[in-house]
């Protein structure tokens, strides 16, 4: 991967600087520049350069405006990082989507993706899969909400009920997630967890209609994982409820939404704890 310190001059890339996106063809292509290195004071001073056109135009506003750091040209030393990202930053490159994902926490004052990661490792665990199985999918629970990060902050933070058209652009979500990721190639493999999160057990789940098997295993304890976080630490949309109450409700929904195999041990799980 080449840097490029960032002037008016060079810019492999055509990023301007804001939401905008540049056009190729009959595509608009969005640009979003992602913080990605920080220096000894643990300031920000490279931001990676993703380009996709499945990013929302309003995806660098939303994301500068969740996370608190905003694209600033005029910052000294600012290097821009264009390309796959390279092995020597994959690592930095995963931080910088947690520290992603820990913003739209903050955006609810919850610890939900920490929860959901922490219920699908157990839920993993429980099912007798391999470490690195375990790891994968405890992973995917850390970045399940990352394309929330190019939603607006109103919009996630919305208490009432979301209209036909903000839930059109909400439930996009996973499938911006899997573009945040897919510059990492050590996320490629718990991409698909990712975007098929929020497909149901029945097929009437988003975004692609996925129904029993043919959604992945680590999307499906995902699901699982995901609601029953929701359901016991409450969201900016929705109070917590108990623990017994969460578990009763995810039976309700067995078949339907979510696996059974998958909520019989979640249920297990819940009552041991």
């Amino acid at each position: 991967m080449k840097k490029y310190p960032y002037n008016s001059n060079i810019d492999p890339l055509n990023f301007k600087g804001n939401a905008g996106g540049v056009e190729e063809g009959n595509n608009s292509v969005q640009n979003i520049m992602i913080p990605v290195e920080l220096d000894t004071r643990n300031q920000i001073f490279g931001f990676f350069a993703l380009e996709n056109q499945e990013i929302p135009e309003s995806g660098q506003k939303n994301l500068n405006e969740i996370t608190g750091t905003p694209f600033k040209p005029e910052i000294a030393g600012l290097t821009v990082l264009a390309g796959t990202v390279a092995p020597t930053l994959q690592e930095n490159y995963i931080k910088a989507l947690i520290r992603l994902v820990d913003s739209i926490d903050r955006c609810d004052q919850s610890a939900h993706s920490r929860n959901t990661a922490l219920w699908a490792q157990r839920i993993a665990e429980y099912m007798g899969l391999s470490k690195e199985e375990v790891q994968e999918i405890t992973l995917a629970g850390r970045l399940h909400d990352v394309g929330k990060a190019v939603i607006s902050k109103d919009l996630l933070t919305n208490p009432g009920p979301l209209n036909e058209l903000e839930w059109s652009v909400m439930k996009r979500h996973p499938d911006y997630g899997a573009s945040l990721m897919e510059p990492s190639m050590r996320l490629s493999s718990i991409i698909p967890m990712v975007r098929f999160h929020h497909e149901r057990y029945d097929g009437a789940g988003y975004p692609n209609h996925l129904d029993g098997d043919s959604i992945p295993l680590g999307a499906r304890i995902l699901s699982v994982a995901d609601a029953f976080s929701t359901m016991i630490t409450g969201r900016a949309y929705r109070n917590a409820i108990p623990i017994e109450s969460a578990l009763e409700e995810l039976l309700r929904c067995s078949s339907m939404q979510f696996d059974p195999e998958i909520v019989e041990l979640m249920v297990k799980l819940g009552r041991e704890h």
